[in-house]
């Protein structure tokens, strides 16, 4: 059984993003980490044919609201954002940070930054995976 995670409060996030350079750096670690998802031969399949610079703009703009940096969202949710795909399993999900974890040390990111990073994102875990 895995532990409980802490989802990180908006300030933390917020402090996260003003500690990698704020919203243009995101923007950049995002689309490295979305072509890396995209390459992937675990998970790349998810992302045949799909616009990965827009996935990756519109992810920035999620993690922007959930910060507080922005007053609102016009994209899906992660749980609506997920159903027109083929089933997403725990492997998937692990996968996924994994790489998320690669893409973030190789841009620098301090640990902490990116401790916190992983946090946000196995907070969506359960709203992703499939049952």
């Amino acid at each position: 059984m895995k532990p409980k995670i802490t989802t990180p409060s908006r300030e933390e996030l917020k402090t996260l993003i003003e500690s990698i350079g704020g919203e243009s750096a995101l923007n950049r670690i995002l689309g490295d980490f979305y072509l890396r998802m995209s390459r992937d031969v675990m998970i790349g399949y998810f992302f045949e044919g799909k616009p990965l610079e827009e996935i990756s703009r519109k992810q920035g703009e999620f993690i922007l609201m959930a910060a507080g940096l922005r007053q609102k969202f016009e994209g899906k949710g992660p749980a609506s954002a997920h159903t027109a795909l083929p089933p997403i399993y725990e492997g998937h999900f692990d996968r996924r940070l994994l790489l998320l974890r690669e893409t973030l040390t190789s841009q620098g990111l301090l640990d902490a930054d990116i401790e916190t990073w992983i946090r946000f994102e196995e907070s969506f875990r359960s709203m992703v995976i499939s049952r």
